[in-house]
Order: structure tokens, then C-alpha cells, then sequence
């Protein structure tokens, strides 16, 4: 039976890098059989040649994958690509590690001597595509899945593999094109729309061009992830109003799910006249109320080019009389409701009314992408930000609905909340601005997880409780600095915040938990407060850049962490060098010496 040994991988993939097939062969022998070859087989198949990819087959080897008991991190990898050009495009997708060098232009094997350390880089497209033909032709050996490889070999821009793909007969899956054109998993479609955005402005209509031709005659489907993939006034990216990447994606993509009053005011902030020409044609502009909304926009904008082809279009187009009656009956329907009732917001806003007469917001119904809150609902003040409130991951919400929740970009909170629940923003992954109002003193789980565009968050100093995950994967946040009243540093509360370089733990802290700051990769130094008492395991697991962390004579426990027969994890478990600066004969100093630590004396005051 097929056995998982990191030890037994590690050289079996160092043979591939520095033997010669036959030797490779050997030591295949002589391992024994082996599970989750794959990474082993795509160094092959990436930077060493058919020659070596023959032999580990020959062997046995495989791109399948078992996840091992216990491992943590992504449940699978796909090795697969190995042949293809892992460019920037095929780096956004969801099943490439992209702390693997693997999945970089060059790799080194993993030596202990260093003496012995090599790099090697990827080989021509000329000898990969000759390798993909061999697994081809080997494809349920290897457990290769051409279609899928298909499809990434198209968004890459992979031509010659594309080519040999479509000769063995590959094409999308059933379940592939029903996620490019109807729905299916969220994260697929999530996962397109990030590689879209990552293609360069040349590639982008060649490469979709070539995927549409595999949709059997059907539309992409289309959410505002599209929208923002190919426009964002903030980076400059402007490309969707090019002509012809606006008439491409309007005749590709599903027009009955388009947001078409964000593609026109899009298009008059560019002022571009040719592309309010292409939604005039499709139609956009018949309907009076749209027409004169673009009207006015342009003209308030100030965009002269736009304003005088709009108004043209409806001196052209328009039938006065009747548009001016229409009109007037709506006016008198306007007059008879009131703007600021509790029926007009429960349109945008779902809330909930607290027995001390305040309102908890439940769900956000509207959709813009900068929103305030209300200070007060039917006269009742809004306390809480409720579990859920605006997270694109809240259970049981509609495609459409998640891709608005990711393109909020600001959000303003009345001074009145004190409360902000679990999961409350979870998800908005381009969130760039938010406030978190003075009065507020409770954070939830998982609270701003995943917003990833978020730089700076300004924790206020009446907030006493942060709930665990609160900020995990908040990958632009540089700085933090938390309040005073916070006694503990929950379980993740920092994890994988991977540009924090720097944070400030008040004196209050006594707990810090879990994998609190694990794979805070750019984290440089941390200074623990006298006062804390207890670090709990991997703590700082993964910092890479920590060089100094100084710890207090308080501290009296800091957990460890072992999984049957893998390696003893400590609170500072890293590759890296790191020095502890410790007080003498302190429980600091004998945890150090313990677990081999390098660590220096405090000097005294």
C-alpha cells in the first residue's frame, strides 16, 4: 500500500532536480510506492524534460492527490499546470500555492549543504508541449484531467499546449461550462473573474476570444465581478472602455444580468462616446427615465462630449408628449409617499428591533458600492451591525447578491453602533475604507476576514473584546494598534495578514491565543508587554521576516504543538533565524533553552 512520507518526497524531488533519469529511476526503486508524487512528477514535467517525466511514470508517479491526516493549508494542488506558463494570470488561481517555488520561473532543490543547492529554470514551450502530448497519451495513468488543463491552458495564453489539448480531443466539462455560463461553485466563477483581471490589456479579448469558442454557442455569465476585473478608477485600470473590449464583453456576456446603469456612468466618467454608442444600439437608451438619468449625469459631470451625444440621441429618438405625461402621473405618486418611512428603507436595509427599543441591521438590501448607515430607523437608533450584515459569504444569498457584497468599496458607520457582529463584513473583498465608530466595544468572529483591499483599520479604545479570526486574511493591512482593555489576543485574530509589519499589544493583554499572528509574513519584530502571561501554540507560527521578539518576565506558559510524527511545532516555528530577548532565569528564558531558541538576556533598567 502506497504510503505519505514527506522525508521520502523531499528526495525523490531533489533526485528529480539533481540526477539523471535512470538514477531518478533508482531511487524511485528504492523509496517504495509513494502517495502525492505530483509535485515531484510537474518539477519533472516543468524544468527537467520528457526523459525524467517518463521514468517517474514508469514508476508510478501521478498527479493524484490524497490529502494527508492532518495537514492544514490548501487540500489540494494543482502540479498539473506544470507545463503550462504560470504567469501572473494562471498565479490567481485558487489551487496554485503561491509561496511554492514550483510555481515560479525557477526552483532550487532543497539541499542541506549548501555547497549543493542548484536552480533551475523552466524549460522552452517547445519541450513542455512535447511532454503534454506524452501525458496525454498517458492521461489515465497519470490521472490528468485534459479538459480541466484546457481551460487553464487558455487563460494562460499556453498556445501550443492549447493546440495539442484540442488534438487528443480535450474540452470543457459539463461543469465547467455551466460555471462560465450559468452558475455552479461560487469560487470557480470567483477564481475566472481573478485571472481575468490579471490578464494584460493585449490579452485579454485574444484569450476570451479563444475561450468563448468552447461555450457551445452560449454567453459568459455575467455578475459585477466582470465589471471590476476590468475597471478600477483607483489602480487605472480603465481598459472595459476600450471599444472594443466594451462591445466584446457586451456581446459575449450575459446583457440580462448587466448592471447597465454602472456601464453607462462608467462610460460617460471616461467619456466615451463610442461606447454610449454600442448601448444605444443594444437598446440600453430607449427607455425615457435611463435616457435622462444619463443625461443629466453627464451633464453634471461636466462631460461635454457625452452630454451633446445624449442629447442628440433624444432629439433623434424621443416622443415628448407622451414621456412628459408619463412623467407627471409619476410625480403624483412621489407626492403621496414618504421618502424616510420605515417602508421606503426596509428596501435597502433588513433590521431587527431590540426589546431597549434600538435596531440591530441585519442584511443589506441596496445595491451601491459606498454606503452610510443610518443613524436612526423609524426613530429607533441603529446599536449593532448584526451577524451577517454584509458578508458576500452569509449563507443562502444569490450569486448576484455575493458579487455586489465584493465590490463595496466604503462603508460609513453611524457613531451609534457598539456592536459589530459576527461575520459582519466577512468577505468584502474590495472594501477599502471603513470606520469603526468611537463607541463601539465588541468586535465578532471572523468580522473583517478576507478583506483583502482593506490598508488600516483604527480599533477604538472602549473595544474590550476582538472575536477570534476578526482580521484573518486582511492581506493590505500594514499596521495595528489595539486598545487598551483588550486582555486577549483570540485564536487567529491576525492570521495570514501577510503585510502587517508592525503592531503595538497593550500592557492589558494576557492571553495570546492560537496562530494569533501565523504567516504574518512581513512582521519584522514584536515586543510582548510585561503583564502577558500566556502564548499559546504557533502563535507566530510562519513569520519569516521575525528577527527579535522580546519577551516579558511575566509570561508563565507558552504551549507547543505535535501531530503524531511530525515535527515539534513551537510558539515561533519558522524557517528563519530568530532571537528572543528574554529576562534572566525567567520562564521565558527556560522555554528558550528547551526547544534550542536562540535567545539573549534583557539588559537591566
Amino acid at each position: 500500500m502506497a504510503e505519505y512520507s514527506r522525508a521520502k518526497l523531499e528526495t525523490l524531488e531533489n533526485a528529480v532536480l539533481t540526477k539523471s533519469p535512470n538514477e531518478v529511476s533508482a531511487v524511485f526503486r528504492q523509496l517504495g510506492e509513494l502517495m502525492n508524487t505530483a509535485r515531484a512528477l510537474g518539477l519533472a514535467c516543468r524544468f527537467k524534460g520528457l526523459a525524467y517525466v517518463k521514468a517517474l511514470v514508469e514508476g508510478g508517479a501521478n498527479f493524484s492527490y490524497t490529502r494527508p491526516e492532518g495537514a492544514g493549508g490548501y487540500y489540494t494542488i494543482f502540479y498539473w499546470l506544470a507545463p503550462l506558463n504560470i504567469n501572473e494570470t494562471l498565479r490567481k488561481g485558487f489551487f496554485i500555492d503561491i509561496r511554492d517555488g514550483f510555481f515560479t520561473d525557477s526552483v532550487r532543490n532543497t539541499s542541506i549543504r549548501r555547497e549543493e543547492i542548484k536552480s533551475f529554470t523552466v524549460l522552452p514551450i517547445e519541450q513542455r508541449t512535447e511532454i503534454v502530448k506524452y501525458l496525454c497519451k498517458n492521461r489515465e495513468k497519470v490521472c490528468l484531467d485534459i479538459d480541466e488543463l484546457l481551460y487553464y491552458s487558455i487563460m494562460s495564453g499556453s498556445k501550443p499546449i492549447t493546440k495539442v489539448l484540442k488534438e487528443y480531443g480535450a474540452r470543457l466539462s459539463e461543469k465547467r461550462l455551466k460555471e462560465l455560463t450559468d452558475s455552479g461553485r461560487d469560487y470557480h466563477w470567483t477564481e475566472f473573474c481573478y485571472m481575468m483581471e490579471a490578464l494584460e490589456d493585449k490579452e485579454c479579448i485574444p484569450i476570451l476570444s479563444r475561450l468563448t469558442e468552447e461555450l457551445e454557442g452560449k454567453a459568459f455569465r455575467y455578475t459585477d465581478s466582470v465589471f471590476w476585473a476590468n475597471y478600477h478608477t483607483y489602480n487605472n485600470r480603465t481598459r472595459l472602455y476600450d471599444p472594443k473590449l466594451f462591445k466584446f464583453i457586451l456581446e459575449h456576456f450575459n446583457q440580462k444580468k448587466m448592471n447597465k446603469k454602472q456601464l453607462m456612468t462608467g462610460a460617460i466618467n471616461e467619456n466615451s462616446v463610442e461606447c454610449l454608442k454600442i448601448c444605444a444600439k443594444l437598446g440600453w437608451l430607449d427607455m425615457p427615465r435611463k435616457r435622462d438619468e444619463m443625461i443629466n449625469y453627464a451633464s453634471e459631470n461636466e462631460k461635454t462630449e457625452c452630454t451633446a451625444f445624449l442629447l442628440d440621441f433624444k432629439n433623434r429618438t424621443a416622443d415628448l408628449k407622451a414621456e412628459r405625461e408619463k412623467a407627471e402621473k409619476k410625480m403624483m405618486r412621489k407626492l403621496n409617499a414618504n421618502p424616510d418611512s420605515v417602508t421606503e428603507l426596509r428596501k435597502i436595509w433588513g433590521f431587527e428591533k431590540r426589546e431597549d427599543g434600538t435596531v440591530v441591521i441585519t442584511r443589506y438590501r441596496g445595491r451601491r458600492t459606498e454606503i452610510e448607515v443610518p443613524e436612526k430607523i423609524g426613530g429607533m437608533t441603529v446599536k449593532e451591525i448584526g451577524e451577517n450584515a454584509f458578508s458576500a459569504e452569509a449563507p443562502r444569498l444569490r450569486t448576484e447578491q455575493i458579487g455586489l457584497r465584493q465590490n463595496i468599496t466604503r462603508i460609513t458607520l453611524p457613531q451609534t453602533v457598539e456592536i459589530i457582529g459576527e461575520n459582519a463584513f466577512s468577505g468584502c473583498s474590495s472594501l477599502r475604507e471603513i470606520n469603526i465608530p468611537e463607541g463601539v466595544r465588541e468586535i465578532g468572529a471572523h468580522a473583517f476576514s478576507s478583506c483583502l483591499k482593506l490598508t488600516e483599520i483604527r480599533i477604538p479604545p472602549h473595544v474590550n473584546e476582538i472575536g477570534k479570526w476578526a482580521f484573518a486574511s486582511c492581506t493590505n493591512i500594514a499596521s495595528v494598534i489595539l486598545p487598551h482593555g483588550i486582555t486577549e489576543i483570540k485564536e487567529k485574530t491576525f492570521y495570514r495578514c501577510i503585510s502587517l509589519k508592525s503592531l503595538s499589544i497593550p500592557y492589558t493583554v494576557r492571553i495570546i491565543g492560537r496562530d494569533a499572528f501565523q504567516l504574518c509574513i512581513s512582521l519584522e519584530t514584536a515586543v510582548i508587554p510585561e503583564g502577558t502571561e500566556e502564548i499559546r501554540c504557533t502563535a507566530f507560527a510562519g513569520c519569516k521576516k521575525l528577527k527579535s521578539v522580546t519577551l516579558p518576565q511575566s509570561v508563565k506558559k507558552m504551549k507547543n504543538y505535535k501531530y503524531k510524527d511530525r515535527e515539534l511545532q513551537t510558539v515561533f516555528y519558522s524557517d528563519e533565524d530568530l532571537t528572543v530577548t528574554v529576562s534572566e532565569k525567567s520562564y521565558a528564558e527556560k522555554y528558550c533553552k528547551r526547544n534550542n531558541i536562540p535567545y539573549k538576556i534583557k539588559e537591566r533598567d
